[in-house]
């Protein structure tokens, strides 16, 4: 989380410095270091005074925890974001390829003007960053199985209904439960969205009053102070924060699947997403189990990017619509779903009047009158992509 709010660097490093070290040492054993470079003994004046000053550094270290200690959240609200951030952590530390590293490898070459229309472009679309992980490690386990069929609830032959539940694999002799797993790396992309902009779209949309923030690191403490970790893969969360901010990170995750499938070779249903909602991004990979990587969302991101974002909101429409946007959840078969097996929640809080805006009322209604939709007391969103 202190990641996530600024307060430690991005990666691996991070989460070191966090645990009480890094990739260089301790700031402890690097006095020592130096101090045996310098021909210092224990007991010295100076080799004390190099040892007080680091004990002193790393006491220092670890002020991010007053950051988020600050938040004012329990214990496990805490671990359950510290999860998701932890997944996050991991994943920019993937071989990373940014645009500036784009620009730096460019310099002088055609593909430089393309490049610097990048951050323009990032922008339009309300992205903090895209990038590229070029060696991104995804890890397959299975620990045993549910059930058949979509019910989560079974009927037996007299009529008995009874709940399904996990069923691990058998033990062995020694009590434990085997699981089965592959790892293997793959290439993703990661979106970021811009922060500050999901907060004023929440305002504008009528979910919060205006918090009047200024960053991007205040928009994701104010994110940490009043969403709820996403835990549950079936439902809808009940904080209505929460629920919009994941509504709009999933909806746009699918548009953005669908829009990469038709550009990197890969059909949609060969790709995979992976949401981290509290940090309002999203990332979308390569869904394989080979130790081959195709290339192709490299390619999009070095040669097509431009294409593929502006796709996002090309075509606002559903074969469906009105009915689809209107009434049944801006989500269909022929817009937003994908196969279940791509989908991290199966197709659930998505929602395309997140992303465009609710329709305004059918000149057919009466003066005043509200559709089905706006009956049950729905919210009308302002769009995050409205021209």
């Amino acid at each position: 989380m202190a990641q996530s709010l600024g307060a430690l660097p991005r990666g691996a490093e991070g989460l070191r410095q966090a645990g009480g070290a890094s990739t260089t040492g301790g700031a402890v054993e690097q006095a020592r270091e130096m101090a045996q470079t310098l021909g210092l003994n224990p007991g010295d004046e100076l080799y004390d005074q190099l040892l007080a000053t680091a004990r002193t550094r790393e006491d220092d270290a670890p002020a991010w925890g007053a950051r988020v200690d600050a938040l004012g959240r329990d214990p496990e609200t805490i671990d359950a974001f510290g999860e998701e951030c932890r997944q996050l952590g991991l994943a920019w530390d993937a071989k990373p390829l940014t645009v500036q590293n784009l620009l730096d490898g460019e310099a002088g070459t055609q593909l430089e003007a393309y490049y610097q229309q990048y951050p323009k472009l990032i922008s339009h679309y309300k992205f903090a960053d895209v990038t590229l992980l070029r060696e991104l490690p995804i890890a397959y386990i299975v620990a045993g199985h549910t059930r058949i069929s979509s019910n989560a609830v079974a009927t037996t032959r007299r009529g008995t209904q009874t709940r399904q539940r996990f069923r691990f694999f058998p033990a062995g002799r020694d009590s434990k439960f085997p699981m089965y797993g592959v790892r293997t790396e793959t290439e993703g992309l990661l979106f970021e969205l811009d922060k500050l902009a999901v907060v004023r779209w929440l305002v504008d949309s009528g979910v919060i009053e205006n918090p009047d923030l200024r960053t991007q690191e205040e928009a994701q403490e104010w994110i940490f102070q009043f969403s709820d970790p996403v835990l549950d893969a079936f439902n809808a969360p009940t904080n209505p924060v929460t629920k919009a901010i994941l509504g709009l990170v999933h909806s746009m995750a699918h548009r953005t699947m669908k829009a990469l499938a038709t550009r990197c070779g890969l059909n949609v249903d060969s790709l995979g997403e992976y949401l981290f909602p509290s940090n309002c991004a999203y990332l979308v990979y390569a869904n394989t189990r080979s130790n081959f990587t195709l290339g192709g969302l490299e390619h999009v991101y070095r040669f097509d990017l431009e294409d593929a974002l502006c796709e996002l909101d090309a075509e606002t429409r559903c074969v469906f619509d009105p009915p689809c946007r209107r009434d049944f959840g801006g989500a269909c078969a022929a817009c937003l779903h994908i196969s279940e097996a791509a989908c991290a929640r199966f197709n659930t809080v998505l929602d395309r009047n997140l992303l465009f805006g609710t329709l305004p009322p059918l000149i057919s209604d009466p003066v005043g009158a509200s559709s089905p939709s706006r009956m049950k007391g729905e919210r009308r969103w302002r769009g995050y992509w409205s021209r």
